[in-house]
């Protein structure tokens, strides 16, 4: 009969006590079956993720548009001073007019010094840049005298003259005209004697069908041409002076400078003193 020790086979594992039996690993380590052991080694456990840091990439400067835009906007701002100096420089009476308001300077200015009694009619060193009164009125025959050639404002005629860029080829009467620069027209005139057939082609293409102007041979007037509006007056020998467009340009339906602003030009007298045969008063 064997003994205890001998029927335990040696190779066996403790009993439990409860009839199992378990078996020893060779590194005598449990079963995995059995559970986690505390036995596992820190090199056996999942490595948990290192948190590394946000590398962040430098972007290049898009110096391609910022340079695009800056030109953009000095080109910009360039444009804008060019304007506001246009709109500036067309608030300036072109230079080297001649003006009758002595120191006021323009028609707006001086009635409104009149009409606020800062000084009287007989104040003013040319009174007629503000008399305007039609000395036809009441006898149909008068003809109104002028202190210049060619008259630039004063005491005139009833019927205007028709100024829509109007070129005439013939002498037109003084009173007719002044009434036309009365409502904000520009009356170029020239000396037929100084200025031949191709000047004064050129001389009209600056008029010609162009509202509130009209032009006319002006006979002995001394010089080659002299563009006039109502209190102001600029004359030269050059016919290609491009100031002659200058005084055009600002004169022509000028908001301080029409003594009748918002009359017309249309619709006057279209005849000469050829036609008319009469004198040019």
């Amino acid at each position: 009969m064997a003994s205890k020790k001998q029927t335990a086979s040696k190779g066996s594992g403790k009993s439990t006590g409860k009839g199992a039996v378990v078996e020893k690993g060779p590194a005598g380590k449990k079963d995995a079956g059995t559970g986690d052991s505390k036995g596992l080694s820190k090199s056996s456990a999942p490595a948990a993720p290192r948190k590394g840091r946000a590398v962040q990439v430098k972007q290049p400067k898009p110096w391609g548009l910022i340079l695009t835009f800056t030109g953009v906007g000095v080109v910009a701002l360039g444009l804008i001073g060019a304007a506001v100096f246009v709109v500036w420089d067309r608030s300036q009476p072109p230079s080297g007019v001649t003006d009758f308001y002595g120191e006021y300077s323009n028609y707006s200015e001086v009635t409104e010094a009149l009409q606020d009694g800062d000084i009287k009619e007989d104040d003013l060193e040319n009174p007629w840049v503000v008399q305007q009164t039609h000395i036809d009125g009441e006898d149909p025959a008068a003809v109104p005298e002028y202190e210049i050639t060619p008259p630039a404002g004063g005491d005139h005629l009833s019927q205007w003259q028709t100024c829509t860029g109007s070129v005439y080829d013939a002498q037109i009467m003084d009173g007719n005209a002044v009434h036309s620069l009365e409502h904000g027209a520009v009356w170029l005139t020239y000396d037929p004697a100084l200025v031949d057939g191709d000047g004064i082609a050129q001389l009209a293409s600056k008029v010609e069908g162009r509202d509130f102007s009209f032009m006319s041979p002006y006979p002995e007037m001394g010089i080659e041409v002299s563009v006039q509006a109502w209190g102001v007056q600029y004359k030269t020998d050059d016919i290609n002076d491009p100031k002659i467009d200058e005084f055009m340009d600002f004169y022509i339906q000028n908001g301080d400078n029409a003594a009748e602003p918002g009359a017309q030009c249309a619709n006057g007298l279209t005849t000469t003193t050829a036609d008319q045969q009469m004198p040019t008063g």
